[in-house]
């Protein structure tokens, strides 16, 4: 019996060291929200699958694929398991800094395009606004939207819905500065994010910014008749940190 089970250990170990590191990332990554408190988990194992990501990077048949979940990665890693804002802006920046480099490394892959906009983002919020606006970042992030929204006449329904999102989002929230951002119109938040839903109603988060948005606009009933339904499901296992912030600020908007 002793015998037996040695055998079958070594063999497990044997298998997880011929899994490609590609894939040692992703078992790592579907672990990131293990032992979760307060919406809030340790970096262990979102850090060996950062590991395991970049190590990936090395091969040319896991490459691409490698970069999109490894800026992935850098999003989860600083929203759910990085509480000083000093780390969580130095990641942003590294995360910023790769994602540039990525993307224009892979102008056309729709999943690394959205990943980086979304450290771009974080990093932008880090940061004082004006920095980020001298960065370029509304301007990049505006052309991505462009990119991602580009997919749907390719059929690539959920990345041409996360387009239709930041744009909403972009929206709502920048100021209409003539000389520099003259494009901005309040009045298009809705029917970005109403797009976006058509395109993928399932997103948690479209749905929360929607709401948000009708809040801001004293249309109360109109944000309880989109979240009341939502906010009876449980998280989904395989997105339970995230699902579970996003139902957090939906009880929160109802309130």
């Amino acid at each position: 019996m002793k015998v037996l089970l040695i055998i079958l250990v070594l063999l497990n170990i044997f298998c997880f060291a011929q899994n490609s590191y590609l894939q040692q990332g992703d078992s790592y990554y579907a672990l990131r929200a293990e032992n979760s408190k307060d919406n809030m988990v340790d970096s262990k194992n979102i850090n060996e699958a950062i590991k395991y990501y970049s190590l990936a990077l090395k091969d040319t048949n896991e490459r691409e694929e490698a970069i999109w979940k490894l800026l992935r990665a850098y999003y989860f890693l600083g929203c759910f398991a990085t509480p000083n804002a000093k780390d969580k802006l130095k990641l942003f920046e590294k995360a910023k800094k790769e994602g540039k480099s990525f993307f224009s490394e892979y102008p056309k892959n729709p999943s690394i395009a959205y990943w980086y906009s979304v450290d771009l983002a974080l990093w932008a919020r880090a940061v004082n606004p004006f920095t980020a606006f001298r960065a370029g970042t509304v301007n990049e992030t505006r052309e991505i939207t462009k990119m991602l929204i580009a997919t749907e006449k390719y059929g690539d329904s959920i990345s041409a819905a996360r387009g239709y999102q930041i744009l909403g989002k972009a929206h709502q929230v920048l100021p209409r500065i003539i000389a520099a951002m003259n494009w901005v119109n309040k009045d298009s938040v809705e029917y970005y994010y109403k797009k976006s839903l058509d395109l993928n109603p399932k997103d948690l988060a479209t749905n929360l910014f929607l709401a948000e948005y009708y809040k801001e606009k004293g249309n109360k009933q109109e944000a309880e008749k989109l979240l009341s339904p939502i906010i009876k499901k449980p998280p989904r296992r395989e997105e339970y940190l995230e699902d579970e912030r996003n139902l957090i600020k939906m009880r929160k908007l109802l309130e």
